[in-house]
């Protein structure tokens, strides 16, 4: 508080002569500027879990992974970093051309360099360390994706440094780290484990490499910005109605081993008998509409696009399938309820929702594997369906420093009238333009 004085007495006597309004405002401008850069300077915990999710998924997908059953090779594995690195690109491109950040140049090079330095270190480590087969067989570096750990780190630089402009720059970056991670996979080079565990890795090195830059830089390394309407929001205790627009992307998992005679249509001589269809927990993303009817009530118009990898476990029987990709569809309608914020969880809300729907699955195809690494003749045919599905939930929403919220969704959802993955969890991040 020693270094407010100056300030403060500076500022009391320029406003002598004006109304005792605006000399409080004057006052509460300056208190409220430093709270922002405390807080800036604290260890920012968005995304600590996601290093969890990506160990959980190692171990809960291990005998997925080494069931017989290959992908196959895809060669768009270079271009895939212009992806990757698209949030890192714009925001040095930002920079170059003159838009205000939240660091100077100083913090913002210290900072970057060492985010840098972790994520592609502790990649590298992890990748030596950990032997695990690409999907398509083309080595045994896997765990974790380099390209997630770039593309969320990246994401994370955007956000931290351009957010302050518009929740939209923050949604953006993140949007093309969670692309990334879909590409990854639709191009066989990494299980669903390795993208989330890079994600994570991404996340918490850029978070701790501005908290390390910080106690090296100090102060000095933040630059001031104008106030926004959702730091005034703060210091309201934000209890006005939140809706919004907000990118969702996680993870979605149940349902991963099932007996295929319910479902699919085999090949002529080929025997369903004891063949299961097996999956890993799939990766899901999409956006949310958001609409609150009074401070606590709200409706959301939800859709998500979910991918997993698939494989036939075939008993007694001399052939292998190749592996596939399924994808799913889904379009909800929820209404809930968000608790009001309490002091001792400061710009925290939680809440409870549910869902009603349709889900949709598109129709694949299972293939053996002929003799030289061959695509052989259909086995199996899994037709696509449009079914009905609702389920419950929970959400937890965080108020950020500028217009947008961070949260986490658990979901539960059941679709009605198949047996083919009818029950889902969903376990979502997301970030949240407020209008």
């Amino acid at each position: 508080m020693k270094k407010l004085l100056l300030p403060l007495l500076l500022s009391c006597f320029a406003t002598a002569g004006k109304s005792q309004d605006t000399l409080l405002h004057v006052i509460q401008q300056i208190i409220t500027e430093d709270s922002l850069v405390r807080e800036e300077m604290r260890f920012n915990r968005d995304g600590v879990f996601l290093p969890l999710r990506g160990i959980i998924q190692t171990f809960t997908l291990r005998s997925f992974n080494n069931l017989p059953g290959p992908f196959r090779k895809n060669d768009h594995c270079w271009e895939d970093y212009g992806v990757a690195l698209s949030p890192l690109a714009a925001t040095w491109v930002m920079k170059a051309f003159g838009v205000k950040s939240r660091s100077t140049t100083s913090r913002m090079v210290t900072a970057n360099g060492l985010a840098l330095g972790l994520t592609i270190g502790l990649s590298q480590v992890l990748q030596w360390s950990v032997t695990e087969a690409r999907p398509d067989g083309t080595g045994n570096h896997s765990f974790p994706s380099m390209h997630a750990s770039l593309a969320f780190m990246g994401a994370t630089v955007l956000s931290r440094e351009y957010g302050h402009i518009s929740p939209w720059i923050t949604i953006g970056g993140y949007a093309a780290a969670t692309g990334t991670q879909m590409i990854r996979i639709g191009h066989n080079a990494h299980w669903m484990n390795d993208i989330f565990m890079g994600a994570g890795i991404g996340v918490v090195s850029t978070q701790l490499a501005y908290f390390l830059t910080d106690r090296l830089i100090g102060r000095k390394g933040i630059q001031r910005l104008p106030q926004s309407k959702s730091e005034e929001a703060q210091l309201r205790g934000w209890n006005n109605c939140p809706s919004g627009f907000r990118l969702i992307s996680g993870m979605e998992t149940n349902g991963r081993s099932l007996d295929v005679e319910d479902f699919a249509e085999a090949a002529s001589g080929f025997d369903m008998t004891g063949v299961k269809l097996r999956s890993s927990a799939s990766i899901t993303t999409g956006f949310e509409a958001e609409w609150f009817l009074n401070n606590s009530l709200f409706l959301s118009a939800i859709g998500r696009y979910t991918m997993s990898q698939a494989k036939l476990e075939i008993p007694n029987y001399n052939v292998t399938a190749w592996g596939e990709q399924m994808h799913l569809y889904h379009g909800n309608i929820a209404t809930g309820w968000l608790m009001p914020s309490v002091p001792w969880m400061k710009n925290t809300r939680i809440g409870v929702r549910t869902l009603w729907g349709v889900r949709y699955n598109e129709g694949v195809t299972f293939c053996k594997v002929a003799e030289g690494q061959k695509i052989g003749e259909s086995l199996l045919n899994i037709k696509p369906q449009l079914r009905a599905e609702g389920g419950a939930g929970m959400i937890i929403d965080m108020l950020q420093s500028h217009c947008q919220t961070v949260g986490i969704s658990i979901d539960y959802l059941h679709t009605f009238g198949t047996s083919f993955l009818a029950n889902r969890w969903t376990i979502c991040s997301s970030w949240k333009a407020i209008f």
